[in-house]
């Protein structure tokens, strides 16, 4: 080998030596950045499919690794839709406290107290009243829940629709960064850290399968059935949270809908449709709310209108809502302002005959062990506390899955960390091993060219 062709090959090595070293710093500048992948290089023996024969010959790649990455993915959809059902679960056992400090269950407990009291003097007009006002009180407390009820499902109708704008927007960025990369043998790890971050977001609302083709572009299904990525070409995610479950997700791809999703939106409809019509009505369901509320003002009604007054006058009913409608009852609730104190007829024809009759029945309606009390074959009190219940079971298991889901997604990060992210111990002794090679390099180099220059002026 001639001095200039030793020299030729020691510079095209030197250049190899600091490309190494520039991936090496790559890497580190971007060991926090979500998403990044590690860039490998491997410096090949001289010869070995050298651009410069003779010279080193350095290879690229990257380490991410897509079973790694949908790990992450479905993990995220899991823990996303955990968190977001349990916020939503929160807010709406809040109306329904077991405790009796507020809401439904104390304005019954004033109910019974109030019917109690009335039954020792039911002649008191002052007891009336208060029998009347608490009559009026349930009634109030029924249509704030069904009000807090509708107000929470137009919210979160409001959140499923801005749900599918962000999978929109996502999935149109996702598309962008499809074209960047394609045909890339390399990909560039800026932008596939993007795309990367871009799937993980997607995954948080919605989840996802990917696939990769032999161009680097991903393709992404949502449910396992419905597109909404194909290489260069976009799918927009259409909602209707009104809408019957398995209609109320859509793509412009086509694909059925399985029903069921994960992710923010899955927990969403999950709320929306297994907890929320369930409770306050929707679709064939009565709702369980309407179903206590009218169960409970059509009994007091009965028994009131079947008293008699000491003056053997017939009862009025005090309640009146909907009755066209039972998905409207607790909506529509009101004590009717017409009855006064005074005509409130609280005896009993019997037999036996009793001038209290009526207020003992009304005073022990809530927890009657009466069958003829009973709604739907409980009493109210068990009813009420039937819904109470079935809320805080699920809330408590969805607070459960909340630590399981998020020490899965930590599990699922690190391990992908681990077989592509960036160690920067690692990247020190890479880096200080290049830095020796380029050094000694370097002093060959000017070695050779020392040599050279000797070599020309004898010519001369």
């Amino acid at each position: 080998m001639s001095l200039i062709s030793a020299l030729r090959t020691a510079s095209a090595s030197l250049n190899v030596f600091s490309r190494a070293i520039d991936i090496e710093g790559g890497n580190v500048a971007n060991a926090a950045t979500p998403g990044y992948a590690a860039v490998r290089s491997s410096i090949q023996p001289i010869g070995t499919g050298a651009a410069v024969p003779g010279s080193d010959y350095i290879s690229i790649s990257s380490a991410g690794d897509f079973h790694a990455d949908a790990r992450v993915q479905a993990a995220t959809s899991e823990a996303a839709w955990s968190q977001n059902r349990t916020e939503s679960l929160s807010s709406i056992q809040e109306l329904f406290d077991i405790t009796g400090g507020s809401g439904l269950l104390a304005a019954f407990q004033k109910f019974s107290s109030a019917f109690s009291d009335l039954a020792v003097t039911p002649n008191d007009q002052t007891l009336r009243s208060t029998a009347l006002n608490a009559a009026g009180a349930v009634a109030a407390e029924f249509r704030k829940a069904a009000a807090r009820l509708d107000s929470q499902t137009l919210q979160i109708d409001a959140d499923i629709r801005g749900v599918a704008s962000q999978v929109n927007g996502l999935t149109d960025q996702i598309r962008q960064l499809n074209v960047q990369l394609r045909g890339q043998a390399v990909p560039d790890p800026g932008v596939d850290a993007n795309r990367r971050a871009a799937l993980e977001d997607l995954a948080s609302l919605i989840d996802i399968t990917t696939s990769v083709a032999s161009d680097g572009s991903v393709s992404v299904l949502t449910g396992g059935r419905q597109p909404l990525v194909f290489g260069d070409q976009v799918y927009q995610l259409a909602v209707d949270p009104t809408a019957a479950p398995l209609l109320q997700v859509s793509s412009a791809g086509g694909g059925n809908s399985p029903g069921t999703y994960s992710g923010k939106l899955g927990a969403l409809l999950d709320i929306k449709n297994n907890t929320l019509s369930p409770l306050r009505g929707g679709g064939s369901d009565t709702g369980s709310l309407n179903t206590l509320a009218k169960g409970f003002a059509s009994r007091v009604n009965s028994l009131l209108s079947n008293a008699v007054s000491p003056s053997g006058t017939s009862g009025l009913p005090v309640y009146s809502y909907d009755a066209a409608n039972d998905q409207n009852v607790a909506r529509t609730i009101t004590l009717d302002p017409t009855v006064l104190p005074s005509q409130l007829a609280l005896g009993s024809l019997g037999p036996p005959a009793q001038s209290n009759g009526a207020a003992n029945a009304l005073a022990r309606l809530f927890g009657s062990s009466d069958a003829a009390d009973w709604i739907q074959g409980v009493s109210a009190q068990n009813l009420f506390s039937s819904i109470a219940t079935s809320l805080g079971h699920a809330l408590a298991s969805a607070r459960d899955q909340v630590s399981v889901t998020r020490g899965s997604l930590t599990a699922a990060v690190a391990e992908r960390q681990r077989i592509s992210g960036v160690s920067l111990d690692q990247e020190a002794i890479n880096i200080t091993s290049l830095q020796r090679y380029f050094e000694a390099n370097a002093k060959l180099v000017g070695i050779l060219d020392s040599l050279t220059s000797t070599e020309i002026n004898l010519i001369r």
